[in-house]
């Protein structure tokens, strides 16, 4: 038995991406009202602070710190002498420091003050960024960098090391604080990750932050804190639907998880104005809680980071043999999540690829080398390729920290003990699964070991094997999905035609 491919509770964590692909997708402006009347909208202190340090002291360390400060809070306008000087043939400053000063000029509107032929979207080495750090070592973004960078290649001690740094210099930073964030759910401190932000001083007006408070609290098991404050903030309006699309799809999770079916729609459709590729996710994941696509295929054509959102939308249509593809798209964008490797190895586990199987797993597991899911398709794979000892292996690392995923192991030590021909044991081991998801109320999952045993006793040719296919015809017709009509078609063959395993 595989774990599920599709996600039994999505969260709108925040995602964590290199800081232009993060600027491009407009998710550090600052929140300002869609329609100002006579005000100027209020300069940041710490704008204020680069923007004088620049003018006391014109060079390409204060320059950079006011191009990379007005790039975060959206008003470039601010900066653009810094980054024309940044620009010049005087200046000193480095290739990836002209990449963000001609961001900035794009960003203000004079599109022909940029360079000809500079490459603002490159693949930027570790090394680049470690020299960038040492250059200028109170640019908190730079050390986000380096950290993102670290962890891609599984050093998480030194990335942890590099975003405390950042945590810092920039302690209300709201990339910085959604990035550290993400990062301590990584390692697995999902209390820290939730404090991170909780803790904040500019929550309370952010709705970004709000969004991950909200969002991150379930994983830290507290209570959300700002949930009416993120309410309002919402209902009132005024601020363009790109800033609060994470919002609203937190708020409509957090109402609909709730039974507030009504209420929830009502957010995503706000969150989907102008969706992120995180909330756009979102709404896939939520689509088949409301019985009806909230997600257009305009929305998958016209959204950017859309990778994890098509996912999903496969896994809904059941078009299992395109989802590793999507899958490892998803993975490119984000080198350091395990959730594409997870349902890229049960999409081809479901279908019987077995050998792909083992080769996302084997990859997914130099990521997470204690990941439930990924060892319990691992087992699964392993056993029906023959290789039982590998499997019995994979079992012994998977830990009875979730029962779900610990119920999946108890019916895959069920398939391996009716593949080394410990019939007993096997029937076992599955009932204890079958029994352990009727408990838990789960019973779909009870239904699909249901499926899963009878082939296996059909193979073995046992006694129970005909009353067993009886049951998972049964429990097959409950499913409402044609995903496992072939599991059943192998175990009625078997038992015309017997093979002892």
């Amino acid at each position: 038995m595989i774990t599920s491919p599709w996600t039994s509770r999505r969260l709108l964590i925040p995602r964590w991406r290199s800081l232009i692909i993060t600027i491009g997708a407009n998710e550090l402006a600052a929140p300002y009202p869609t329609i100002v009347l006579s005000e100027t909208p209020v300069v940041s202190f710490d704008l204020l602070e680069k923007l004088d340090s620049w003018r006391d002291s014109p060079n390409v360390m204060t320059a950079g710190e006011l191009v990379g400060s007005s790039l975060v809070v959206a008003q470039e306008n601010k900066a653009v002498e810094a980054a024309q000087f940044l620009l010049s043939t005087e200046s000193s400053a480095t290739v990836p420091l002209r990449r963000l000063a001609a961001l900035a000029l794009l960003r203000a509107g004079l599109e022909e003050h940029v360079p000809v032929g500079l490459e603002l979207n490159p693949q930027v080495t570790k090394r680049g960024w470690r020299k960038r750090t040492r250059m200028y070592s109170t640019n908190a973004l730079a050390w986000v960098e380096l950290s993102l960078h670290d962890l891609v290649i599984g050093k998480k001690e030194s990335a942890k090391r590099s975003m405390l740094v950042a945590l810092q210099l920039a302690p209300t930073n709201r990339h910085v604080l959604r990035s550290a964030s993400r990062l301590f759910l990584h390692l697995g401190d999902a209390e820290r990750a939730y404090d991170t932000i909780a803790d904040c001083e500019s929550i309370s007006s952010d709705p970004w932050l709000i969004a991950a408070e909200l969002s991150i609290a379930n994983l830290a098991e507290r209570k959300p804190q700002n949930f009416a404050r993120g309410r309002s903030i919402v209902v009132k309006g005024g601020l363009a639907p790109r800033q609060i699309t994470e919002l609203a799809g937190a708020i409509g999770t957090l109402e609909l998880v709730a039974g507030h079916r009504r209420k929830a729609r009502k957010y995503f459709r706000q969150s989907l104005i102008d969706p992120t590729g995180n909330a756009l996710a979102q709404a896939e994941w939520a689509s088949p809680l409301f019985g009806f696509e909230l997600v257009t295929a305009q929305h998958l054509n016209s959204t950017t980071e859309v990778d994890e959102a098509k996912v999903l939308h496969l896994l809904h249509k059941e078009k299992f043999s395109e989802v590793p593809d999507m899958c490892r798209q998803w993975s490119n964008a984000e080198g350091y999540a395990i959730r594409p490797y997870e349902i890229a190895s049960s999409a081809t586990a479901l279908v019987g690829n077995h050998s792909r199987t083992i080769e996302i797993v084997r990859k997914g597991l130099t990521i997470k080398p204690n990941s439930a899911a990924l060892l319990n398709n691992y087992a699964f794979a392993l056993s029906h390729t023959g290789k039982l000892n590998e499997a019995e292996h994979a079992l012994r690392g998977i830990q009875r920290e979730n029962e779900l995923n610990w119920l999946v192991s108890e019916a895959n030590r069920g398939l391996l003990a009716m593949r080394q021909k410990n019939h007993v044991l096997g029937l076992t081991h599955y009932k204890r699964a079958i029994n352990g998801f009727s408990k838990k109320k789960d019973e779909r999952s009870a239904n699909i070991a249901r499926i899963y045993l009878a082939r296996e006793a059909a193979l073995a040719n046992i006694p129970e094997a005909e009353a067993l296919i009886k049951n998972a015809r049964a429990a097959i017709s409950r499913l409402n999905t044609s995903t496992h009509n072939h599991v059943i078609q192998e175990a009625e063959q078997a038992l015309i035609s017997p093979l002892v395993l």
